[in-house]
């Protein structure tokens, strides 16, 4: 008998919708649509502030730009530093005299491309512990008789 039941239930055909049928998508727009408008709304009031700012008095300073300190690391090892061959421990006790507001210069370290890396990291830990914080390599070709670096490749 239950079962007799359950399927008159099921094989019943309704032909009026009830409330909840037609009144469940409705209410999902106007839900949606209330949550755009909370989405979109300005909730403050921006507004304008006028600033007046004090104009500078004084004089002009014309900035000077600090030459790249250059130092040339060959590929056997050896430092050239303003033409003169040095040791690490001669460039290092060098340095050290610079005072500590040119130390802000950037310095070039001018390499070959022969040299072993771990020169070159060993020459950026000097500095690093001496205080330079602007250090740059330019690695190119074999130095000229001049111990210039240059690029075999550029004209000139």
């Amino acid at each position: 008998m239950r079962n007799q039941r359950h399927r008159s239930r099921l094989g019943r055909k309704r032909l009026t919708p009830g409330w909840g049928d037609s009144l469940a998508p409705l209410l999902d727009v106007i839900f949606l649509l209330v949550i755009f408008l909370l989405v979109s709304a300005r909730f403050d009031q921006t507004r304008t502030i006028v600033v007046d700012l004090p104009e500078a008095h004084g004089t002009m300073v014309q900035a000077t730009t600090l030459d790249p300190l250059v130092l040339l690391l060959l590929e056997d090892g050896s430092l050239r530093w303003r033409g003169d061959s040095i040791s690490p421990s001669q460039l290092s006790d060098q340095l050290t005299q610079f005072p500590p507001e040119q130390r802000l210069r950037p310095f070039t370290i001018q390499a070959d491309r022969g040299v072993p890396l771990q020169s070159g990291i060993q020459l950026l830990e000097m500095l690093r512990l001496l205080g330079w914080s602007q250090v740059e390599f330019e690695v190119s070709g074999t130095p000229d008789t001049t111990g210039i670096l240059e690029d075999p490749d550029s004209e000139g």
